[in-house]
């Protein structure tokens, strides 16, 4: 079974839609679980759904989807690690005749991550259409598309995933800082190794014509938020002017190979703008989609008609009286023997029901509110030792429930004596019940068989109600 924290899962939401589709159970039986269960009501839309997965006949979406999902995600995700990687050493790569520019890498470990993380943003704010366009943009589009081409991929019909457009926007979204995140821990591998194991020379170099100043004045910038805590890591304007390669010829600067000992110091520049701006900010990027997701697959739970009908039945009693006056009491004696206080004819010790389900007693009790410590079952399947240990923990005042369109029988007269006999019980109350279909409310001529039964009882401890 699912924690509770990672109930919003597709795996649960596709099962739930394909088990609604199939079965939804009725109102007696859904208030039933209900009343079983002292959870919230969220809570319970799982544990049903988890109670009544077996009814789905066949093999269930999220099998099917979850397996497209884990061999994309797993098949993918270990090619951008590597491609990454790879496209790390290709920058990285040093023959020592001229240096690594560093202006290739800063647009691939700060400019790619921030042009990638600007069009997220834009597909979270424009709509559906506008995320349609900027998901066209990235190369994960037609990624997806290929594995269904895969031979060895379940065959899925993603037509009929229950996905809405703005759901799928944000699996799509989600997917994407995941890989964009495994790319660069892959440049990022790439890059320590690299330095590690090779002493590269550094450099940076534009035909542009950059001022070494104003340069280390926008580097400052990209460095500001390790500068306070790694000020190493921050190129100063002497390293950028000594590390400024103009290509002459295939011969490296004079005052380049004079200062070949200071032009290492960029790794550390490029290492921290790597961790800052390609890894931890596409993890707060992968939150934030994951938060959206998580959001946004919530709305769609609750926004399938078949919850809501499912969630009213769960909070709603399953019969409810015909009207809210108070019960009244018929005395079978002709002394009133108890007050007919309404307030305290409603608070009993336990509630008992005669040849009643568990499950019925407790949609009687939902119905009429009647507050009580305790609930049992008499008669029925029970034994006569079962019924007489019940009887046993009884004390004060109960409540006992009887089929009104059933006479008592000589059972259920045996029964009553030893309630009655017991010291503890202060008052017995008893009321005959008609069908659920009737609200409970019995009828005129069973009524009148009870009471001629229990007139012949001799106990100042007994009262019949009528409802």
């Amino acid at each position: 079974m699912q924690r509770n924290k990672s109930q919003f899962t597709l795996k649960s939401y596709l099962d739930l839609v394909q088990l609604l589709k199939e079965y939804k159970g009725n109102h007696e039986e859904n208030r039933v679980f209900a009343l079983t269960q002292v959870k919230k009501e969220l809570k319970l839309l799982f544990l049903w759904k988890e109670k009544n997965l077996y009814r789905v006949a066949g093999e269930l979406d999220s099998s099917k989807y979850l397996h497209y999902l884990t061999l994309f995600t797993s098949l993918f995700g270990f090619t951008l690690l590597l491609l990454g990687f790879f496209t790390g050493s290709a920058l990285l790569s040093y023959s020592g005749k001229e240096p690594v520019n560093v202006i290739y890498l800063l647009l691939v470990v700060v400019g790619l991550p921030l042009l990638s993380m600007g069009l997220s943003v834009l597909s979270m704010f424009t709509g559906n259409m506008g995320a349609n366009f900027f998901n066209h943009l990235s190369p994960l589009y037609y990624l997806e598309k290929m594995i269904n081409f895969l031979p060895f991929a379940k065959k899925i019909d993603f037509s009929t995933l229950p996905f809405s457009v703005t759901l799928s926007k944000w699996i799509f979204l989600q997917r994407l800082q995941l890989f964009s995140f495994l790319f660069a821990l892959g440049l990022f591998v790439s890059l320590v190794l690299n330095v590690i194991s090779k002493d590269i020379a550094f450099a940076w170099s534009s035909t542009l014509e950059v001022d070494p100043v104003a340069f280390q004045s926008l580097l400052s910038m990209l460095a500001t938020p390790w500068q306070s805590f790694f000020p190493s890591a921050v190129p100063s304007v002497e390293l950028v002017e000594v590390s400024h390669y103009f290509r002459l010829g295939e011969k490296l600067d004079a005052n380049m190979i004079q200062n070949a000992d200071k032009l290492g110091a960029w790794w550390k520049f490029l290492a921290m703008a790597t961790l800052t701006y390609a890894l931890f900010l596409r993890l707060l990027f992968w939150f934030w989609t994951y938060t959206g997701f998580q959001r946004q697959l919530k709305k769609e739970f609750l926004a399938l008609v078949e919850v809501k009908q499912l969630l009213f039945e769960f909070n709603t009693p399953y019969v409810s009286t015909q009207a809210q006056s108070v019960e009244q009491h018929l005395d079978i004696s002709e002394q009133e023997l108890i007050s007919t206080n309404s307030s305290f004819a409603m608070e009993y010790h336990a509630v008992l029901g005669w040849n009643y389900t568990e499950s019925s007693l407790l949609l009687i009790k939902d119905c009429f509110t009647v507050g009580s410590t305790e609930s049992y079952v008499l008669g029925g399947r029970n034994t006569f030792v079962e019924d007489q240990e019940i009887i046993s923990t009884l004390k004060e005042k109960v409540l006992l429930y009887v089929k009104a369109w059933e006479p008592p029988t000589m059972d259920f007269m045996d029964c009553l004596d030893d309630i009655l006999n017991k010291q503890e019980l202060l008052a017995v109350d008893i009321c005959p019940l008609g069908t659920a279909s009737n609200n409970y409310v019995s009828q005129e001529h069973d009524l009148n068989v009870w009471l001629k039964k229990l007139e012949q009882v001799e106990s100042s401890k007994l009262e019949v109600i009528d409802v």
